[in-house]
């Protein structure tokens, strides 16, 4: 289960996806059509307040609990575990690609400065400023949805080229 499709109650603790849940949001609201206004970068979308006023949340299955996504909001507690499993991993790459953060919230801010202590190359692409940039070996100032596509388009145009003749006779 891949966390960004998992679901947790925040009084038990227990797991389920959200394809698992969506059956039980339909039934619920059985007629809900909205429109968003608007999708932000970060996924949230603007919703008309009368849109949504009827909505109903399901509740946890096990114990009758508050549901989220099992995701890290902005302004959470990282757990602890995680938290070990990221810096054992910096510790094992060979560089760190830093995408789409300012890195000024302390929890994503560290791992950079782990791999900096590690002299590590860092390589950060944001738009503006970051807390690490002083950290940076590398620094691209771009939008990700402008730039990660022209990756991607790079690599398979390197994959299917055939290589340059080194015949130099």
């Amino acid at each position: 289960m891949q966390c960004g499709r998992r679901v947790v109650c925040l009084k038990c603790r227990s797991l389920s996806t959200r394809s698992e849940l969506q059956p039980r949001i339909h039934a619920l609201n059985p007629l809900f059509e909205a429109d968003a206004l608007d999708i932000a970068p970060d996924g949230d979308v603007l919703i008309p307040a009368e849109d949504i006023k009827s909505f109903r949340v399901p509740n946890c299955i096990k114990c009758g609990g508050i549901l989220k996504p099992d995701v890290i909001f902005f302004g959470d507690n990282v757990p602890r575990p995680i938290v070990n499993f990221v810096f054992k991993k910096v510790d094992e790459c060979d560089a760190v690609l830093v995408a789409g953060s300012s890195l000024y919230v302390y929890s994503g801010y560290r791992f950079v400065a782990r791999a900096h202590d590690q002299n590590k190359p860092i390589a950060i692409v944001n738009i503006g400023t970051t807390r690490a940039d002083h950290l940076a070996s590398l620094k691209i100032d771009a939008r990700l949805g402008n730039l990660l596509p022209q990756i991607e388009v790079d690599y398979l145009l390197c994959q299917t080229r055939e290589p340059a003749s080194t015949d130099r006779s």
